[in-house]
C-alpha cells in the first residue's frame, strides 16, 4: 500500500472522529427529528443515529413538547413553523410545530403542540413537516382510536343475534 493511500484513508477516519466528537455527524447531513404523538405525551428521536440527545425543557407537560437541539451556527436568527390540519388547509388546526433559532445562539428551540380532542385520523406513517438548518423535522400525530367498549358491544351484540338465528333453525329442524 502507498504512502498517499494511508494518507487518504488516516484522513477519512480522522474526519469520521471529528464528526463523532463534534455531535453533528457529517457536514451537511440531514438529521431526522421525529416527533411521535401517537402515544398520550409525545416524545422526541433523532435519526439516523442519536450523536446527541435532544434536551427536554422542564415546561413539557401533556401534549406540549419543548426541547432543544445544538444549532449550527447561522448568523442570523430565523423562525420556522408548520401546521397540521384536520381535514385541509384552513380546517381544524390539529398540531402546530414551532423552530426558533436566536442569531449566533448554540441551540435551537423546538415547541411542539398537540390537539387531542380532534378526530384527525393517521394511518401511523410520519408527515414530512420541513427542513430547519440541518434538521428534517417529522410527526406522527395523533390518531383517533375505535372506543373500545363500543365495538365490544357491537361485536357481542351481533354474536348474540347470529346465536339467536343458529338456536331458532336448530328448534324447528
Amino acid at each position: 500500500m502507498t504512502t498517499y493511500a494511508k494518507l487518504r484513508i488516516i484522513a477519512f477516519l480522522a474526519l469520521a472522529l471529528v464528526g463523532l466528537v463534534s455531535g453533528v455527524g457529517w457536514a451537511g447531513a440531514v438529521i431526522e427529528v421525529r416527533i411521535d404523538d401517537l402515544t398520550d405525551a409525545p416524545g422526541v428521536t433523532l435519526f439516523p443515529t442519536q450523536v446527541f440527545t435532544p434536551t427536554i425543557v422542564p415546561d413539557t407537560t401533556g401534549e406540549f413538547l419543548h426541547f432543544t437541539l445544538p444549532a449550527f451556527q447561522n448568523p442570523s436568527g430565523t423562525i420556522f413553523y408548520s401546521d397540521l390540519f384536520e381535514d385541509v388547509v384552513g380546517g381544524t388546526l390539529s398540531d402546530r410545530l414551532l423552530v426558533i433559532y436566536a442569531a449566533n445562539g448554540l441551540t435551537v428551540d423546538v415547541r411542539f403542540a398537540s390537539d387531542p380532542a380532534t378526530n384527525r385520523v393517521e394511518d401511523g406513517t410520519f408527515q414530512v413537516l420541513g427542513q430547519f438548518q440541518n434538521y428534517s423535522f417529522q410527526v406522527r400525530s395523533d390518531r383517533s382510536d375505535v372506543p373500545a367498549p363500543d365495538s365490544l358491544l357491537l361485536l357481542g351484540s351481533g354474536l348474540a343475534a347470529l346465536g339467536g338465528v343458529m338456536w331458532r333453525r336448530c328448534r324447528r329442524a
